[in-house]
């Protein structure tokens, strides 16, 4: 003490300031579990008028400001995304319904490989079957792709379906259309007990169309309708 003035104390008994800034910001509810303290911690003020006046309103303020952004930001993304849900499961719905309408199983594919692609707003939509091609000629038609054998488990490993972001496609997958694809959905499809492995592909050119931590639960269903469909159409027998 000097000339009846007390010094600012920034160390007491070998704590430092720092460290009670420190421990405070690991503690920021303090105030809310220690009311009383607010009677004894001098607030932040502004020079008003050649005055000090207690503005901690301001503060606190600019934080409720911020946090509402943050919630309205966060609530933003929330409602874009259901409402991208909501359309992505109406149509799947409306492919689904599509199928149904086949009158044929020539017609059924085209209707998979072709009328969904605007459907599902899509590029490119491929059927894979594994085998040998040139005992599997039969199902040699517009969108239908044979893979040598194993080649969907070395895609898809152990998932039933998965999604990829800057994917270069390959010709033996979606055949001319390989260039346009950047992104896409890979899942499997069943047949029934001894048919062969086979995979419905979904290629977009957007490179972020799909994504690897995306859901794929409603391709998966989509897939699931297409295999009992052709299961339905070759009186393949069921699980």
């Amino acid at each position: 003490m000097a000339d009846g003035i007390t010094a600012p104390v920034t160390e007491t008994a070998g704590l430092a300031e720092a460290d009670v800034i420190e421990w405070l910001k690991q503690n920021p509810d303090l105030l809310i579990r220690n009311p009383d303290l607010c009677e004894i911690l001098l607030p932040p003020t502004a020079p008003r008028g050649g005055d000090n006046v207690v503005d901690l309103q301001r503060f606190m303020v600019q934080r409720l400001q911020g946090e509402l952004h943050r919630v309205s930001h966060v609530g933003n993304e929330l409602l874009d995304a259901s409402r991208q849900n909501l359309s992505l499961t109406q149509r799947v719905h409306a492919a689904v319904l599509m199928l149904l309408e086949a009158g044929s199983f020539e017609h059924m594919i085209h209707m998979a490989t072709q009328d969904w692609t605007d459907l599902l707003q899509v590029d490119v939509i491929s059927l894979c079957v594994e085998g040998d091609p040139e005992r599997m000629t039969e199902i040699a038609t517009g969108g239908v792709f044979v893979l040598p054998n194993g080649t969907i488990d070395t895609l898809l490993g152990a998932l039933p379906a998965v999604a990829r972001d800057n994917a270069e496609a390959a010709s033996w997958l979606y055949g001319p259309a390989a260039s346009l694809v950047h992104s896409d959905a890979l899942a499997r499809l069943d047949f029934g007990p001894n048919s062969p492995a086979a995979m419905l592909a979904l290629g977009s050119r957007e490179a972020d169309k799909f994504q690897p931590h995306q859901g794929t639960e409603l391709l998966q269903f989509l897939a699931g309708v297409l295999g009992r469909s052709v299961q339905a159409w070759l009186d393949l027998p069921p699980k």
